[in-house]
């Protein structure tokens, strides 16, 4: 099977690495990988690292009309049928055109991973488009229902549901019962992301709990992560949180992690830490703006509190802090909610399944 991915971001994040992860898993299946970005090193390297070195185009959306006639010439010389796979609509409208162009017309399937929670567009070219897919995959059925909120025209039988799971998730780590208790924070450093709700809850905690620090592993532009800082020092806190910055690989902060903390308003489409978190034993502790949900059940594999709320995530947090034997349920209930329900054995499956869907004659 010929599969080939479209990226189009210029920054690194979920989305990127769940290509990344498929390719690698297909090019091990025997299968033909290819990648086209947009030139940018920072998505460019890891692929290249793997083995995966990107073709480039401008994928500038509407107005680019250079990237489907030239994307168009890479189908016709590819033998057989192929699948590109994009991972926005943008991207898919650019394969849309290339196929248009194509020689090889019917043998190009295109598929779509939806790795945001918006409602669909209801415009015109925009069911012409869901029409064109082949294939839209969500990665979780918040996302699925987002979308399908404003009634868009799309073949129900090409929709599908895929939750996300990690390819090399960390190792389930034993923690330590004793203090201080480190919460881990993974991702973007955005308002969006909610660290100030976080930050203004350890300034709740009741003052008699065991000792807690908090690590941030993220980037942001100073105008995010300044406001943050400040935050901290009025709170008094600040000697309690250490800000790494990007960390490329966070196994040694997730070991020593006894609890790790989604704080997200914004709808989260899925939310890849979370399943870091609780591979390793963490306690997941997220807020249910999104697909949250469908991850961590409350009280029973970690806890969900109510988005943009400091008392409830205090709330929440101050068990977990004060209980080593909770935490320790709770972690090792995570790690087996990780393995049994996001595989990516499981994953890897399903998707090739709709692959192979798309293609049969």
């Amino acid at each position: 099977m010929n599969v080939l991915q479209l990226i189009s971001n210029k920054v690194w994040g979920g989305g990127e690495r769940y290509a990344l992860d498929l390719s690698r898993a297909l090019a091990a299946d025997g299968h033909s990988v290819g990648v086209i970005t947009r030139r940018c090193a920072a998505v460019d390297e890891p692929f290249a690292a793997a083995g995966f070195v990107p073709g480039h185009l401008p994928l500038g959306g509407v107005l680019d009309f250079y990237s489907p006639l030239q994307l168009s010439r890479v189908l016709n010389r590819i033998d057989g049928p192929v699948v590109v796979h994009c991972h926005n609509f943008k991207t898919a409208r650019t394969a849309v055109w290339a196929r248009r162009l194509s020689r090889r017309a019917g043998n190009v399937k295109i598929v779509v991973t939806r790795h945001l929670a918006r409602p669909a567009a209801t415009s015109a070219s925009a069911a012409e488009l869901y029409g064109a897919i082949d294939a839209l995959i969500f990665v979780s059925d918040y996302a699925r229902r987002t979308f399908i909120s404003t009634s868009p025209t799309v073949d129900a039988e090409k929709v599908h549901v895929v939750p996300n799971a990690l390819a090399s998730p960390p190792p389930l780590t034993e923690k330590s019962s004793g203090a201080p208790i480190e919460i881990l924070y993974l991702g973007r450093i955005d308002p969006e992301k909610g660290l100030d709700v976080l930050i203004d809850a350890l300034a709740k905690l009741p003052p008699d709990l065991p000792e807690c620090h908090l690590t941030v592993a993220g980037t942001g532009t100073a105008r995010d992560v300044m406001p943050l800082l400040r935050l901290g020092r009025q709170a008094g806190i600040d000697s309690r949180i250490d800000w790494k910055g990007f960390v490329s690989d966070p196994s040694a902060l997730l070991a020593s992690a006894h609890i790790g903390v989604l704080p997200t308003r914004a709808p989260e489409a899925f939310g890849l830490a979370l399943l870091e978190y609780m591979h390793s034993g963490c306690v997941p502790v997220t807020s249910d703006s999104g697909a949250q949900p469908e991850i961590v059940t409350d009280g029973v594999d970690g806890a969900v509190f109510a988005a943009g709320d400091a008392a409830a995530l205090a709330d929440a947090l101050t068990p977990l802090i004060a209980d080593s034997a909770l935490r320790h349920r709770l972690g090792l209930a995570a790690a087996q909610t990780a393995r049994s329900r996001f595989d990516y054995t499981d994953f890897y499956k399903n998707i090739t399944k709709i692959y192979r869907a798309t293609i049969a004659p």
